[in-house]
């Protein structure tokens, strides 16, 4: 999987939906927001994360506030996009980086979490304007492993049970929870599982074997802002 040419690419179909006439759709997956917010959001993410990996460090960076009129919207998206992507490139991916999720600190770590936001916000922008399609297979296959990675470290893990994912269009599997504990499996295509683990779909939109409390209680205990 290339990630910086599927942040690109991801990137710029974003742009490519934010026409002007399109910014006031609101986005329902992300209900406070319209499709202009969502387009501020992974541009104001991208200058960010352009900064934090720039500063080649560990310590958790102080980045200033910015704002952009809608007629300069895009071009300023794209601008933070081209270079959060020239500056990972440039430092390398094993260069320091400040993550909030916690190890691996590295500029690396950094790359492959933004392919799963883009792809995320991607389908939240397809979405609003009319269009969803699922999340293609190697994305949503990663974006899985990426987001039990990430967050893991604030997750309230069921106590009684084990959780487990699999996929009904690939042989991937993923857990949670201990070995000892009995399984409530969790089944969808990979798209699907991914969507439902950021709460784009409903938990009925996959298929539980067990007690869909028990999953639903630990998808909430899950802070996605």
């Amino acid at each position: 999987m290339n990630s910086p040419t599927i942040i690109g690419a991801y990137s710029e179909e974003i742009c490519e939906l934010a026409r002007p006439e399109q910014l006031s759709r609101p986005v329902p997956s992300c209900p406070a927001w319209t499709l202009g917010d969502l387009v501020f959001h992974v541009g104001d993410v991208h200058r960010f994360w352009a900064g934090a990996v720039a500063a080649q460090s560990t310590e958790r960076p102080s980045v200033d506030g910015d704002d952009v009129d809608d007629d300069q919207l895009v071009a300023w998206f794209r601008g933070h996009t081209t270079e959060m992507l020239a500056t990972i490139e440039r430092v390398g991916p094993h260069s320091p980086c400040w993550t909030w999720w916690g190890e691996p600190m590295t500029a690396g770590a950094v790359e492959r979490h933004q392919v799963q936001e883009a792809a995320i916000h991607l389908w939240d922008a397809r979405l609003a304007c009319g269009a969803p399609r699922p999340v293609e297979l190697d994305v949503a296959l990663d974006g899985i492993a990426e987001f039990l990675h990430v967050q893991k470290a604030v997750m309230t893990l069921p106590s009684a049970n084990r959780i487990v994912f699999t996929s009904s269009d690939h042989d991937g599997q993923w857990a949670v929870g201990s070995d000892s504990l009995p399984a409530i499996t969790v089944s969808g295509v990979v798209s699907d599982v991914l969507l439902v683990l950021h709460g784009r779909k409903p938990l009925d939109e996959v298929v539980v074997d067990g007690d869909g409390s028990v999953v639903q209680a630990w998808l909430d205990s899950i802070d996605l802002d």
